[in-house]
């Protein structure tokens, strides 16, 4: 089973791929001469500059085997080489050493120092360069003294690390982050204006994500083959439709997912319209240099042109998701953040879903039984259980590289019976745990639900409801919690709770956590 790989993925830079770069430096004192006193004891040939100069050399040599052993084959940290920085018992250091930190300071987005390095190095770097810093040393009492100075001087970005688990796990917050700051999302609107969520909050000053706007009637135009000339909605610009090439790239993916289906109740033309969409997707999100995508529902379903072309995107923000490009559903921005944090985090792709409460009435009957079908474990929890639903689940939840899932494709359309959708047995996967995450409007607090699977319900079905069943200490609460953030909440597979919450603190967000 392959991923749907088309020819424009190729340029498009994927979130999952980008790696923090860091700069290590080991600090340490070299004394000049030998002496004992109030902060030096020891052995006399442990006090000679000689001792220290050895000593320096033998600690450094191990500094960079461990960062070859801890970020080596890293896919999210790029450990850059790794620089010595000396002082003498004088306490002042050469400017050559920041000459060399200045030759490279380009690539550098956050320091990591190690060792002895002096609170005069650690002021020095913060003050010259106001990028984060991480700092392990081999005396917490040492990292304590520097982190509060720098933090009652208001410089935020620096962090000390209790060993080297904190760095790798701090190191793979800042790769998220500035791959939510690198995001260019692709977002196919019928009008601009205060919308139903892609205007959800000031994604740009929060985050550092920026959008690209294009008329649906524009994109659906270019759907249509030809030389990207002449079309209504653009008549005197060359533009992208799909090309012969593309065209044949688009039918060798749609046969692939059906050889591969353990069942497909959809004709191959229909199947076949879905996934021309994400390829023109692709091929527009490479030409306007975004790497990810989300198109509004509502808005453009009420046009009718979906209907008349016969294409929903459910099947290509599958496709996207499992291929690393964060793609959400209904023009929501605040889900793709999370799709992308999500991902970097868990190097799995995630699943992107309606999230509320599944409520029994006085009678023990489901309230709105449209979308939630009844199965066994809403008997087995009353009004315990939370319900996560939508048509996109994908084959690579469980991670990047595993295995993929099996799967069946199905209509999201009733009766013209198109829209292909990938059709997941949830149910099969009881008892695992699921992360979910959030953000409010104004981009200051994050919410994340951590739950276990109990059910799934839709695999049969057509439309949304199709998804899981998960069980959470408070249903109530967090129900009423959630009034914040909204009903979308991606998910991935596992417990990444922890991770979201160190992440949320270095974001600077407030992080309220359910399970």
């Amino acid at each position: 089973m392959v991923k749907a790989v088309t020819k424009a993925m190729e340029a498009i830079e994927k979130p999952i791929d980008v790696k923090v770069n860091i700069l290590p430096i080991f600090g340490s004192l070299i004394h000049e001469v030998a002496y004992e006193g109030p902060c030096r004891f020891g052995d006399k040939d442990e006090l000679t500059k000689e001792f220290d100069t050895k000593a320096t050399a033998i600690g450094f040599k191990a500094f960079g085997e461990r960062l070859e052993r801890t970020f080596g084959d890293d896919p999210d940290v790029n450990a850059l080489e790794p620089m010595c920085i000396a002082c003498s018992d004088e306490f002042f250091f050469d400017e050559e050493h920041f000459k060399k930190i200045d030759a490279v300071l380009g690539d550098v987005d956050v320091f990591f120092l190690y060792g002895n390095p002096m609170p005069r190095l650690v002021r020095e770097i913060a003050g010259r360069y106001h990028k984060p810093i991480m700092i392990l040393t081999n005396s917490g009492a040492i990292t304590l003294s520097e982190l509060s100075e720098l933090k009652n001087r208001n410089y935020p970005h620096a962090y000390g690390c209790i060993d080297w688990n904190e760095v790798v796990r701090k190191a793979r917050c800042f790769k998220t982050m500035k791959a939510l700051h690198r995001t260019r999302v692709l977002k196919m609107v019928r009008h601009e204006g205060p919308l139903f969520l892609t205007d959800d909050f000031e994604v740009e000053a929060d985050f550092g994500v920026q959008a690209m706007s294009i008329n649906m009637h524009e994109m659906m135009d270019q759907l249509h083959s030809g030389d990207g000339t002449g079309n209504y909605t653009l008549p005197l610009r060359t533009v992208c439709n799909l090309t012969e090439e593309e065209e044949e790239e688009a039918g060798r993916i749609t046969d692939e997912l059906m050889a591969e289906a353990e069942e497909c109740w959809m004709d191959r033309d229909k199947i076949l319209k879905s996934v021309r969409f994400n390829v023109l997707t692709r091929k527009l999100m490479d030409h306007f240099q975004c790497n990810a995508f989300t198109a509004q529902c509502k808005e453009c379903c009420a046009t009718t042109r979906i209907n008349e072309e016969q294409v929903t995107y459910c099947l290509g923000h599958s496709l996207n998701n499992e291929c690393g490009i964060a793609s959400a559903c209904e023009g929501d921005m605040n889900a793709l953040h999370a799709i992308t944090i999500l991902s970097c985090l868990s190097r799995k792709a995630p699943y992107q879903s309606n999230t509320t409460p599944v409520v029994l009435d006085d009678e023990g009957e489901i309230v709105s039984k449209n979308w939630f079908s009844d199965q066994p474990c809403i008997q087995k929890y009353p009004n315990q259980l939370y319900c996560t639903w939508h048509a996109v689940p994908n084959r690579y939840m469980e991670g990047y590289d595993a295995d993929p899932a099996p799967y069946a494709i199905g209509p999201f359309a009733a009766n013209e019976r198109f829209g292909a959708t990938f059709r997941y047995k949830f149910a099969e996967d009881e008892g695992k745990t699921v992360t979910l995450m959030r953000f409010n409007p104004a981009g200051t607090k994050m919410l994340v639900i951590k739950g276990e699977i109990v059910g799934g319900t839709g695999y049969d079905r057509y439309g949304c409801p199709e998804g899981i069943y998960f069980k959470v200490q408070d249903r109530d609460g967090l129900f009423h919690a959630q009034l914040e953030f909204g009903c979308h909440m991606p998910l991935v597979y596992g417990d990444y709770a922890d991770e979201l919450v160190e992440l949320g603190s270095m974001m600077g967000v407030e992080v309220i956590v359910f399970d």
